[in-house]
């Protein structure tokens, strides 16, 4: 009899203890506890990239605006006319970009992605014959002036480096202590662009499938609001890209620029030409607004990057 009830004990506790488990694991709010974690997809962080300001200076003109300079490009003109110079109001990671083959195109990128404005200047030896003010996006706002007679600039003599200042008579300043970039291929400046040399007609013609699958790299990254598959698309590498989603205040611009490309995807019209192609397309916004933009492409090493657009609402 002792035997029985000792064995009826062990069943009960037996039966309690799966009882237990059984509440446990399906005690309240557990199930809802464990499926978040299990969905979560850890965000990706990106370090944030700053350095010292290797431009200082203050703008002020009646169509573009009242800003100070802080970043730029200096690499030598075309044909040996000199350096250029090109200055930001938004940093554009010229520490990262100063070396690569096309530094000023990809300068351009960054610039236009965060419609930063800019200063662009043509030195050569203690001289200047251009002068040009600007910013990619918002009505007419770009002056340039030829001649040299309202500012100027020195620059040190230095194989390595650009280092000197540019005063406008009227209008402001900067100092600049820049990288002197070597580009590997021919770069076209904001001066020649301004001029209507808006790219290198000595470079190859590139294939209208070529421009089109660079549109439709770029346009399906700003569309997914992935700037890490935007700026990939436009050949910046590994290293580039991380310094430049680090840099304050990319990531809302990034949400502006993105918002330029349409709906529906397909180009309505493609051209080429010898160094550049470009994109036509009619079509929306995310606000519901018309345009009819035009995407210009330019080559950059191996690859062709988006360095302008040209916005006309409808």
């Amino acid at each position: 009899m002792r035997n029985l009830r000792l064995d009826v004990v062990t069943v009960c506790v037996a039966t309690l203890a799966i009882w237990g488990c059984g509440k446990e694991q399906s005690s309240p709010g557990a199930s809802e506890k464990v499926a978040p974690s299990a969905k979560k997809v850890a965000e990706e962080k990106v370090a944030p990239y700053a350095y010292p300001a290797p431009v200082k200076g203050h703008y002020k003109e009646i169509n573009i605006g009242e800003f100070d300079l802080v970043d730029g490009i200096a690499y030598p003109a075309a044909g040996g006319a000199g350096t250029v110079v090109y200055v930001t109001d938004k940093p554009i990671a010229s520490p990262i970009i100063a070396g690569s083959a096309c530094p000023m195109t990809q300068a351009r990128v960054l610039a236009e992605l965060r419609n930063a404005k800019y200063l662009e200047v043509t030195l050569n030896h203690g001289t200047s014959k251009y002068f040009a003010a600007g910013t990619y996006f918002g009505g007419s706002s770009r002056e340039q002036e030829v001649g040299g007679r309202y500012w100027s600039s020195r620059m040190k003599e230095d194989p390595e480096r650009a280092i000197g200042s540019v005063l406008h008579k009227r209008q402001g300043s900067f100092d600049f202590d820049l990288p002197l970039s070597s580009p590997k291929v021919k770069e076209v400046s904001e001066g020649d662009r301004t001029q209507g040399n808006r790219y290198d007609v000595t470079a190859p013609k590139p294939t209208e499938q070529a421009v089109t699958a660079a549109y439709k790299a770029m346009h399906d990254a700003a569309l997914k609001k992935n700037l890490k598959g935007l700026l990939a698309a436009q050949g910046f590498d590994a290293k580039q890209i991380a310094a430049i989603r680090g840099l304050e205040g990319i990531d809302s611009d990034f949400i502006v620029y993105a918002d330029r490309f349409l709906v529906p995807s397909a180009p309505d019209e493609v051209s080429v030409k010898p160094g550049t192609g470009y994109v036509r397309t009619e079509g929306t916004n995310s606000k519901g607004q018309k345009f009819a933009n035009f995407y210009h492409f330019a080559p950059c090493g191996d690859r062709l990057v988006l360095v302008s657009i040209a916005e006309n609402p409808q």
